[in-house]
């Protein structure tokens, strides 16, 4: 292949001396590759780092490719603090959403751009929301924000909403139990958020964010958010 614009997602042992490299390409999609011999030549490994636009070359006609070029194509990012859980969080989520060999240059040059963003410390509620809600138009699961799906009314801002996902926002009916008031929400909230007014409801953006995704991830659990939250628990034991 001649060189193509690539991220990397994930990386693991392979072998002795080896990595299985998770590569997010603008043109080709997700894929993964071997990088024969990267853990022994410690510049090789160096070069796979995440959050980097890399220019990469492949071969093989089966699932698992070779890898046979890589080199970087613009400044390395770093990601720190928050931003660097966020950035696990992002390429964690595109493994368990994008089909293999599936090209998206959309959300490959959104993805980009979210990167950019977390690297120049810009606010991370809007620049997470603003992919999120992307990534899903992008995949065909676009939340439709300003319409009940049952009546197809418009979504009035003083009323409440029930969501349910793949199905949309209904109007509330009846009295819910308390352990269903995550699924409620504000058609004013709705319409913010249909606006991507997402600093003015940063808390409804998030809790709304892992509904809508929560079927398409699966029922195993993101290490990414488990890890984010272990960190701030042991922060606020260090705190207290």
């Amino acid at each position: 292949m001649q060189p193509e614009p690539a991220f990397v997602l994930h990386t693991r042992p392979y072998r002795e001396t080896s990595l299985l490299v998770d590569f997010f390409t603008r043109n080709y999609g997700r894929f993964r590759a071997v990088a024969r011999g990267a853990r022994a030549a410690k510049i090789g490994t160096k070069k796979l780092n995440p959050y980097t636009q890399l220019l990469i070359g492949w071969a093989g006609k089966t699932e698992l490719k070779t890898l046979t070029h890589v080199e970087q194509s613009s400044s390395p990012l770093t990601l720190k603090g928050d931003c660097l859980f966020c950035g696990f969080y992002l390429n964690e989520i595109l493994i368990r959403l994008l089909a293999e060999n599936d090209p998206h240059e959309e959300i490959y040059d959104n993805y980009a751009h979210v990167l950019a963003q977390l690297a120049g410390n810009e606010p991370i509620e809007h620049s997470l929301r603003t992919f999120e809600f992307s990534l899903l138009e992008e995949l065909g699961y676009a939340l439709v924000l300003d319409a009940d799906a049952q009546t197809g009314e418009k979504i009035s801002p003083e009323k409440e909403y029930w969501f349910e996902p793949n199905i949309g926002f209904s109007l509330k009916e009846g009295i819910y139990s308390k352990g269903a008031s995550a699924n409620l929400f504000k058609g004013g909230e709705l319409l913010a958020f249909k606006n991507h007014d997402f600093n003015a409801i940063p808390l409804t953006a998030k809790r709304l964010m892992r509904l809508a995704l929560e079927p398409h991830i699966g029922e195993k659990p993101l290490l990414s958010r488990n890890l984010f939250s272990k960190l701030k628990a042991t922060n606020t034991e260090l705190i207290n």
